[in-house]
Formats: C-alpha cells, structure tokens, sequence
C-alpha cells in the first residue's frame, strides 16, 4: 500500500509512520510487574481513550505529548460520561505510557517531510516562514506529492486534514498564512518551485449575486425592498412601519436564494424578469424542492421562513389570484416545522441543560472565566478576551437580549450605573427602534453583574480598544464587533470550558427554561424580560412547564408506591 493509500483509506497525515503505537504498549503492560487489576485498569484505560478519540489502538501514537494534544478538544459532556470518569481515563492513560517509557516530546510524533519538502524548507530564510510551511510538506510528504507539484486542491486536503485530526485552534486562517508564506517565498527566493497558491474557501456559495439577472428584475426586487424600507401611510395594503435594515437585507437575501435556487435547477436567468416569476406556483415549488434537496430532501426552518416571505411577495406586491395564494399558504402550512414553540435543533441543546452539572457550568462560567483571565502568564489579549466573553455571558443569563442588540451595546446611549443604597446596579436601556419586534428592552443588572461588566471595562476593553469607541464591545475601526463574529467568541468559549453546544441565540430559550425550573406557570416575568408578548412566551416557553408538571406528577407516583404497599 502507498503513502497515498494510506492516507485515502484514513492515515493520519501528521503521525510518522515509525512511532510506536498503543498496541505495543498494550503488549507491554502484560510483560511489567502489575497486580491483575492493575492491569486490568490500564487496559481499559489505553482501550477507551482511543474510542473516545474514534481510532483504533494500532492508529494512536504511543506518545504523551500526542495524547495531550489531541484530548484538549475532547470534552466529557458531549460523550456523555462524567468528568471524573474522563480524567480517571487520562490519568490512567498517561500512567500506562509513563509505565512503558513512551516519549514526551512532539518530534517523535510528527511524520519528518521528505528529503525533497525538507530541502525546500531550508531555503526560506525566515523560521517562522519554516513553520507556516510544515504541515503542508508534512500533507504533502504523506500523499506523495513533490513541491513543484503542490496546487490550490492540496491546501483544500490540508485543510479537511487539520479539520479532521483537530491540532489547530482554527485551521482555515493557518492555511491563509502557509500560501501567503509559500507565494512570497515563491516571488523572493530564487528557484523556488510550485505555483502560485490561493488558500480554499470555508463555504463556496452557492446563491447567484442579484446583479448578474435581468435588469428588470433588479428593478422590480428594488421596489419591493424600498416599499418595505419606505410604506406610504396612506397604502392600506402596505406595511405599518418600516423594516430595520438587517430585516431588508435577509429580505433580499431570501429573493436571491429563490432565484438562484431556480438557475441551480435549471431555469435561464435571463427569463427571470420579474418576483411574479419566482412565485408562479411550479417556479415556487421547484425553487423549494431545490433548496430542500440541499438538506436531504427535508425542509428546515431557513426554508419555511423563505417560503413566507415569497407569500408576502405574491399576496401584496404580485397581487396573484385567491387560489393561488390558497395553494402558496397551504405549502408554508407542510414547511412549517415549529412544534410547541421551540425549533429541534434548539430542543436538542436545551436538553444538555437538564443535566445540573451541565446547567451549574454554565452558570458559573463567567466567574471561571475571571479566575483564568487572572492566571499568572496568560497573554494579555487572550486574557482580554475571557474577560469580553464573561461580560457578555453574564448579560445574557440576567438579561437576555438578541446577539445584534447585544453586540451594538453603546456606553453613551444604552448603558448607565445608579446606586441603590451601597450597591451599584448597571441599567440597560434599548429603544424600541433598535430592537426586532420593536418594543422596549430595560434590564437592570444586579451588583455581581454589574461588576463583572465593569471588569471587562477596567482590565479587558482597553486591551482591545484599536480606536476611540463608544461601544462596550468595540471593533477594531471603532464600530461594534459584529455580531457573528461575538457570538462566534461565545459559542466557542462556551465549547471549550464546559463541552456544551450553545450559541448566543439560544440565551432567550435559556431564560425560558431557568424561570420555569424556578417559577412554574409565571409567564408574564418572562414575558416583560424577553420582550415578546405574552401568548408568544407562553407558546415557545409552555414545554418547560409541561417537563415540570410531568416530574411533579411522577414524583406522586412514587410517593403512592411508598404509600400503598402491595401485600405479601
């Protein structure tokens, strides 16, 4: 079998096919001087780590440093086992290689590049441009592939590769700097070999940009957007009051996904004159079938809300007839997935809650997260950053707001201290205007919130302050930090000190779920803390209380069986 073989049939690329494996320490555990369950322990811990880690003991280096890089991302949450029965499996793991003088050091690990990829290396002049490169001479060593070879579809396996085997924070940037290394090398070191190289895209996307239909159509998309943007008060048909901007942009959005999904499946973009095309009845389900296909024939909740807004488009702006606005409506009716309220994938994340260990992480990771931003050591910026991702976890347990309203958050505008008695308390107040059902957000946090922000304030946002800003959660040009990129900076540390999945939007249904475990059937708090009215709390929130009322009512079931027992 060639390296190549190898590697398509699921080698690592990054191990050297020399180390020594975890059979040969499961060999030699039977030949050390160990009571039987001694050994019986370490076997079992060598064993389960490795089908924790998804390999078999014959495809894990035998090297302490690998363990450790590779279990840093492996969190006992998401495997479902306990904490102390992972790091009993860890320690018993590191003891076993300790046993059998397995090696510490990474060099013993990592597969050398070839002589050839090696040769290149050497003639950068620059270390750190030696470094950029290595994983990919060390990729392309595994597959065989010479420098003067490498193209942009070696980088795209690099990455699946770093994806897969997670030794890299964030793969995708590594592989932006290892071309820009390889192209400045390639320009400025004579007889540098290859070609030019373009890092791969995350995503490619698919939809079609607005500007390369019709012209026509463009024009007709612009009037229904600016008749959003701008209602006439004196149009009875039209909207009461306009649409915030982010709601015209997905708006638009939604119009270039049905077009692009008609092109995709067929259709000519130059036919496509006009929204009545996208909403004639067959237009509109081959576009649905287009974009269900790209989910395994299944709709989703994306697709459910495109589909409303082509119904918007056909009831007000094409004016089609009442037949065939039946038949649209009763298609949106089968799209929609809601069930009680709470979307599945949002049902699936709440769940990890129900356990406390779970739930108790959560909420106490703020105050974990101060204590590691205070470690001795740590990087300043990183430091900044636990302390950025603690402020704005905080808010969103005590006061749960949408991640746009909390990424926009001004010092001028939106926040202010007052005192109350000898306590200080943080106010939040976010107009109507700025929010997306348009009703006023007022939050005053309590004393260790208000602390926490205050905090970041002191010791984190100077840190990464590149300009005068307004905004507690400032971007480099001084704006905002935008909102994906904060929530991106939550989910991720949420994943990385607690192993659960859970991104900033799910803080609202959060809310839901910690005020019903607390005060069962008090939907108008919830209500008036959300922000939303009380027959929509009441219907995306009830199955919190159903959960409670089905726990209260088992609980007598097991009180009659203490009760009433059977005879004999």
């Amino acid at each position: 079998m060639t390296e190549r073989d190898n590697h398509e049939a699921g080698e690592n690329p990054f191990i050297d096919p020399a180390a020594p494996r975890m059979t040969a320490v499961l060999e030699k555990l039977e030949t050390l001087d160990l009571s039987p369950s001694r050994r019986r322990d370490l076997r079992s811990a060598v064993t389960s780590v490795c089908r924790i880690i998804g390999r078999g003991p014959s495809e894990v280096p035998a090297n302490i440093n690998w363990v450790h890089v590779r279990l840093r991302r492996v969190h006992p949450a998401r495997l479902g086992i306990s904490k102390k029965r992972f790091s009993n499996l860890k320690s018993g793991l590191l003891k076993a290689l300790e046993l059998c003088g397995c090696s510490r050091d990474r060099k013993d690990w990592l597969r050398p590049p070839s002589p050839e990829w090696q040769a290149l290396l050497d003639r950068a002049p620059d270390k750190h441009d030696r470094w950029k490169l290595t994983q990919l001479a060390q990729y392309c060593s595994a597959i065989d592939v010479a420098p003067e070879a490498v193209n942009d579809d070696h980088l795209a396996g690099l990455l699946r590769a770093l994806d897969k085997e997670t030794f890299v924070d964030r793969p995708g940037p590594k592989i932006a700097q290892a071309a820009r290394a390889w192209n400045r090398l390639r320009r400025s070191v004579p007889g540098w070999s290859g070609q030019e190289l373009t890092p791969p895209r995350r995503k490619e996307p698919w939809t079609i940009p607005l500007e390369h239909f019709p012209a026509a159509f463009q024009e007709d998309v612009a009037r229904w957007l600016d008749r959003l943007a701008n209602p006439c008060p004196l149009d009875a048909d039209g909207p009461v009051k306009p649409l915030r901007p982010t709601t015209i942009r997905h708006r638009r959005f939604q119009i270039q996904e049905m077009a692009s999904a008609l092109v995709r499946a067929g259709r000519d973009a130059g036919l496509i004159q006009s929204l009545a095309d996208l909403v004639e009845l067959d237009a509109f389900k081959t576009g649905l079938r287009y974009l269900m296909g790209r989910f395994d024939g299944k709709p989703t909740e994306a697709i459910h809300g495109l589909a409303m807004g082509m119904k918007a488009i056909a009831t007000h702006h094409v004016k089609v007839d009442p037949h065939h606005l039946a038949e649209m409506r009763r298609i949106c009716q089968r799209l929609n997935l809601e069930v009680n309220g709470l979307r599945e994938k949002n049902r699936r994340r709440l769940e990890q809650l129900d356990d406390e260990e779970n739930l108790a992480a959560l909420l106490h990771l703020p105050a974990r997260l101060i204590r590691e931003a205070a470690k001795s050591g740590i990087r300043p910026h990183k430091a900044a950053l636990l302390l950025q991702a603690a402020a704005a976890i905080e808010i969103l347990l005590y006061a749960p707001m949408r991640i746009g309203n909390l990424a926009s958050l001004s010092l001028e505008r939106h926040l202010r201290e007052i005192r109350v008695g000898r306590e200080r308390r943080l106010v939040i107040s976010i107009p109507g205007r700025e929010v997306k059902n348009g009703r006023d957000l007022s939050f005053e946090l309590g004393p260790t919130s208000t602390e926490v922000v205050a905090l970041y304030r002191r010791e984190g946002r100077p840190v990464l302050l590149r300009a005068p800003s307004e905004y507690l959660f400032p971007a480099e040009d001084g704006g905002f930090r935008r909102p994906h990129t904060l929530s991106a900076l939550i989910t991720r540390t949420i994943l990385d000190f607690t192993g659960l999945e859970i991104n900033a939007h799910l803080f609202r249904s959060i809310a839901g779920k910690l005020h019903s475990l607390v005060q069962p059937g008090d939907y108008g708090t919830l209500s008036h803390v959300i922000g939303d009215s009380l027959p929509t709390t009441m219907a995306a929130y009830a199955q919190h209380e159903r959960k409670a009322a089905l726990r209260h009512y088992q609980a007598s079931v097991d009180a009659a069986r203490g009760r009433y027992r059977k005879a004999g």
